[in-house]
């Protein structure tokens, strides 16, 4: 196994507590980048931590300490969302989003989340459809946030209208779903960063980095139906006949779309009528 995939299965044996996302982010990237130096990027944290609390100051309103944190990365920092070129997979790369000051909403959250945590500011991802934001404070006085838009605050409202423009006016909406405002626990966030990039890697034809994201995934969350589904027909694309197999077949045992097992099942049987190539 390859030794960052091996650290990756290390993390995710640990109860979701005590995962620590920052280092999860930065094997992600370390999968695609082997040179990566992960240590410089957590003292990159650590030394942005630093600066912060010395802008935000720690006995003032949660209102007047939000207020600070995000001046300070979205303004001092610089940090943004890459709307020029949001497929670019370096978005996803948490040490990138720290060299370029550019990301995706779940890598910028990600990094918000982080740099929180290190100055005592209460802070969670959300995965809300189609668009990771942030919760931050507690109770009465946490606020939703969106890093992607330089921490813009986002209402009932803003998130009702993000859910019509994806599902149809009145279709869902944050009243009627209040689970849509779960904090997403660190092993899902993992996983949904590596699934972005899967589809970026997919969309580009990289069959092989596709394979290197889906099979993290897996690491952390052996039984994704979709992934398995995924896995293994990359794993026919390249040939690799007994692996496709035993993805698909285990597909079909923990899917419960009855119309994607129907879909899956004549690959399967066509693949047990040929003789499996060794490797």
């Amino acid at each position: 196994m390859d030794p960052t995939l091996a650290d990756l299965a290390s993390l995710a044996e640990r109860p979701d507590a005590l995962i620590d996302l920052g280092v999860g982010a930065l094997l992600i990237s370390a999968l695609f980048q082997p040179r990566l130096d992960q240590r410089r990027y957590l003292r990159r944290l650590d030394d942005l931590a630093g600066i912060a609390s010395e802008r935000v100051p720690a006995q003032a309103p949660m209102a007047a300490r939000i207020a600070a944190f995000n001046r300070f990365l979205f303004v001092d920092e610089g940090f943004a969302g890459n709307v020029a070129d949001y497929d670019d997979p370096r978005n996803s790369f948490l040490d990138q989003v720290l060299e370029r000051r550019l990301g995706i909403p779940i890598s910028l959250s990600v990094l918000y989340v982080e740099v929180a945590r290190r100055i005592a500011l209460p802070a969670m991802g959300i995965g809300f459809p189609g668009h990771f934001i942030v919760r931050v404070g507690l109770g009465a006085e946490a606020r939703l946030l969106d890093p992607f838009a330089g921490g813009v605050p986002l209402d009932t409202a803003e998130l009702d209208r993000r859910l019509a423009a994806l599902y149809g006016e009145g279709t869902l909406t944050v009243a009627a779903n209040p689970a849509l405002l779960r904090p997403a626990r660190h092993r899902e966030i993992l996983v949904r960063m590596l699934r972005n990039l899967k589809s970026v890697y997919l969309n580009r034809e990289d069959i092989h980095r596709a394979l290197t994201a889906v099979s993290a995934i897996l690491t952390l969350a052996p039984d994704l139906a979709e992934d398995l589904r995924d896995r293994g027909l990359i794993y026919r694309k390249l040939g690799h006949v007994t692996a496709a197999l035993a993805d698909l077949r285990r597909f079909a045992q923990v899917a419960d779309d009855a119309e994607a097992i129907a879909a899956v099942t004549p690959i399967i049987e066509d693949m047990e009528g040929r003789r499996p190539r060794l490797h």
